[in-house]
């Protein structure tokens, strides 16, 4: 019973140590060491290196721990084991209550927590304790330190006129500490974010109170100071939870031509729980404030849960007509800017899921020059709301792409129901079937001077496909293709009211697959065995008179971008450009490359790559990446990297026109890595007529304090450094990351000038 009562009353404490930094309910494995796996089988593994860098502010040492949600009980009421009693002398009082007294190194031991001192006394009857002198606690990962800790586990309360107790990232000093049940509370209490030093941030309150049921959060009269230096005063704050910080706020200071000086900021109130407010607040001298409303969420229940966020903001831009220009085509950007953005994802049950996406923006470059983390990532922004239901083996989809923005092209569906049958087999013949049908009002909208005609018109479109595997032997597989696809026009173009179209396909895809391994061991490259897999691919498809009707079939759904860039899609039901079809008689034969070894922490590692597609059209084929003409050849794909140390990745993507003679596109990348002492990016672009690039990325960890990064962008066209960043990250005491920021732009329609600024983030969440 003693053990009992006292691991609930004491493990009040491990709900300080989530108020510590929520580290007390951390995963028990998750710092756990990877284990060497010699003999781990072989793993196939077809991803490539990724080259994107690391932002600034990633540091895999300072991840947010992942915090267990309450489950509204006091977690000590699980822990039944009894606890060990151990110390230098035990004395039992008279009386005959139970009463014992243990002086000298008295220690107290369970499973989940240690208690120190130098006198423990406790009854064994009512389970009443009290420790004094130099106590010492462990709690979970929370460290407490007193000189009178009272215990009562039949009442579930605790006492200690002054402790002070933390975990990483927080510590708190506090007067008086008391728990009753599910209750806490911290009288006079200090609360040090980071480790204490002359930059850390703190907060006094006269009171902290937190409820470990509801995991209601409230400091009264409190104080936030940065060092020595008060920086704002809030009478009461409470939040829910324990997993987010009071505020997220991200700031950047500054100065360049453009601009000004400036001060940009996001502040996040994280305070109420699954829904967090906040505003967007900028001030640049030369362009005058910037400011609008922001809210991230992150809600799950019992069947649902829902993520995402909102921002928005206007400027009355004061730019001169040199400094806000004109857009891609040619108009002159106003004074009255704004942008709306928006990304949600739901699932409403296990079966219906919402998402949805919202870039509004008043001309294309508004977030390029007040956002650019909105910018960069999403430079056509894409508009839609879309309705899933998942069936067991199929999917009804309610899909809407909207277009707010008067200067880009949209194919707008106003809005398309979709049906989905996964591939799946017709009463055991080894015969596969899948289809879609689709119904749509669909239009395409843009700018006068983008599209010289615009349509609109009710769609259906819908392919049924038959497919028979057929395995030759345990290495090698032939599938014979067969399918149609009929699509109805509403509102043809050629006056007609309605047009249909129908359209069959043939065609067979084969793949072999050969594996060769060798025990060969190198510790300098860290290679563990090889494994060499090799794919030949063959697909054929033939789509007679895929060209009908292209006088009176509105041009909506005309192109793929990826059509431009990678080899040309084959299927007749995978086909994205649905009003602008071509005839296809195209066999593909392609190799796929990879050399593997085992990989010391799990499963393999990809040393080297090498693929390579060809299309040979036997009757001409018009093709994006050739302007539209005509071609009785693809381009020649080839994808090639090799990583044989960890230390070192070398690629390359091609693509070689067979016609022509020439090279339409490059893309080249070689890797240096020093563990993370060191990284070295170079990378060249290169696309015909329009794109010849040179740029570095690289990054020298100089102590754990200081780091520098530096980026460089050539362009050959233009015989001129475009781009040259050099950064300065810093740790400022424990609590702050600042990143000091010098840069160069030239040779772009925008922002050619020099800046310098900073960014000032907490380092501790």
């Amino acid at each position: 019973m003693f053990g009992v009562k006292l691991s609930r009353t004491l493990f009040a404490f491990a709900w300080l140590a989530g108020f510590c930094g929520a580290s007390a309910a951390v995963a028990a494995d998750a710092n756990s060491k990877p284990r060497r796996r010699a003999d781990v089988p072989w793993v196939s593994l077809s991803h490539q290196r990724s080259l994107e860098s690391k932002p600034a502010d990633a540091d895999e040492g300072e991840k947010v721990p992942v915090v267990k949600k309450s489950d509204g009980k006091s977690p000590l009421s699980r822990m039944v084991s009894a606890p060990e009693i151990s110390a230098d002398k035990f004395d039992y009082l008279q009386g005959g209550d139970g009463d014992l007294v243990a002086t000298g190194n008295a220690k107290i031991d369970d499973e989940k927590f240690e208690l120190r001192a130098d006198k423990i006394k406790y009854s064994q009857n009512t389970g009443a304790a009290e420790a004094s002198g130099s106590v010492k606690a462990s709690l979970a990962q929370a460290r407490v330190a007193a000189e009178t800790f009272r215990l009562n586990p039949s009442k579930e309360e605790l006492s200690t006129p002054h402790a002070r107790f933390g975990s990483s990232p927080i510590f708190v000093e506090a007067d008086e500490i008391n728990s009753a049940k599910n209750k806490v509370s911290f009288d006079n209490p200090i609360v040090y974010i980071g480790e204490p030093s002359p930059y850390s941030m703190t907060a006094s309150a006269s009171q902290i109170r937190y409820d470990t049921q509801s995991e209601l959060l409230e400091f009264d009269d409190t104080i936030v100071s940065i060092g020595p230096v008060p920086v704002f005063y809030a009478p009461y704050y409470s939040q829910y939870g324990l997993e987010k910080p009071p505020f997220d706020i991200q700031t950047k200071v500054g100065y360049n031509s453009d601009y000004g000086a400036f001060l940009a900021n996001t502040v996040i109130y994280n305070g109420l729980g699954n829904f967090d407010p906040g505003f967007l607040l900028d001030y640049y001298t030369e362009r005058s404030v910037l400011f609008g409303p922001a809210l991230n969420y992150d809600y799950k229940g019992v069947e649902t849960w829902l993520r995402g966020f909102v921002q928005g903001a206007y400027i009355n831009d004061h730019g001169s007509a040199d400094i806000l220009g004109v857009d891609s085509l040619g108009r002159r950007i106003g004074h009255d800017r704004f942008f709306a953005q928006m990304r949600h994802a739901q699932m409403v049950s296990d079966n219906i899921a919402v998402i949805g996406s919202l870039a509004w923006w008043s001309d294309e470059f508004v977030t390029r020059d007040f956002r650019p983390e909105f910018f960069y990532g999403d430079q056509i922004p894409d508009n839609f709301a879309e309705v899933d239901y998942y069936g067991p083996s199929y999917t009804v989809s309610l899909f809407s792409r909207f277009a707010p923005n008067n200067w880009e092209i949209v194919q707008q569906r106003l809005p398309e129901a979709r049906f989905d049958l996964q591939p799946g087999e017709i009463f055991n013949t080894g015969v596969y079937q899948t289809m879609y049908a689709s119904a749509g009002y669909l239009r395409n909208s843009g700018p006068e001077q983008l599209l010289s005609e615009t349509f609109e018109t009710a769609r259906v479109d819908a392919y049924y496909g038959l497919m028979r595997p057929i395995r030759l032997n345990s290495w090698s597989t032939i599938t014979p293709v067969i399918g149609g696809r009929l699509t109805y026009y509403g509102n043809p173009k050629n006056g007609n009211s309605s047009y249909t179209r129908l359209l069959g396909q043939i065609g067979f895809d084969a793949q072999m697959d050969v594996w060769g391994t060798w025990e060969y061991k190198s510790r300098t490259m860290g290679i563990d065995g090889l494994r060499h897999h090799m794919t030949p691919v063959i697909s054929y498809r033939y789509i007679p008179n895929a060209a009908q009707g292209s006088g009176a079939i509105p041009g909506i759904d005309e192109i793929s971008i990826e059509d431009f860039t990678y080899p040309p899609i084959l299927d007749l039901g995978d086909m994205r450009n649905t009003d602008r079809l071509f005839k296809t008689n195209t066999l593909r034969i392609g190799l796929k490359n990879t050399l593997e070894t085992r990989d010391e922490t799990y499963g393999s590692r990809e040393l080297a790559r090498f693929d390579i597609f060809q299309d040979f059209n036997f009757d001409k084929r018009v093709l994006a990446q050739n302007d539209f003409k005509e071609s009785s050849f693809s381009d020649l794909y080839t994808n090639v990297s090799i990583s044989p140390a960890r230390w070192l990745t070398v690629g390359c993507y091609n693509r070689f026109n067979i016609e022509n003679l020439n090279v339409p596109e490059t893309n080249a990348y070689i890797g240096l890595f020093d563990s993370d002492k060191f990284s070295l990016y170079l990378i060249s672009s290169y696309l015909d007529g329009a794109i010849t690039q040179y740029s570095a990325l690289a990054e020298y960890r100089i102590s754990e304090r200081y780091r520098i990064l530096a980026r460089w962008a050539y362009d050959h066209r233009l015989s001129m450094l475009t781009d040259q960043t050099y950064t300065l990250w810093t740790r400022l005491g424990n609590s702050w990351v600042v990143e000091y920021q010098i840069s160069y732009r030239s040779g772009s329609s925008r922002q050619n000038n020099f800046s310098f600024g900073a960014r000032i983030s907490m380092a501790i969440f």
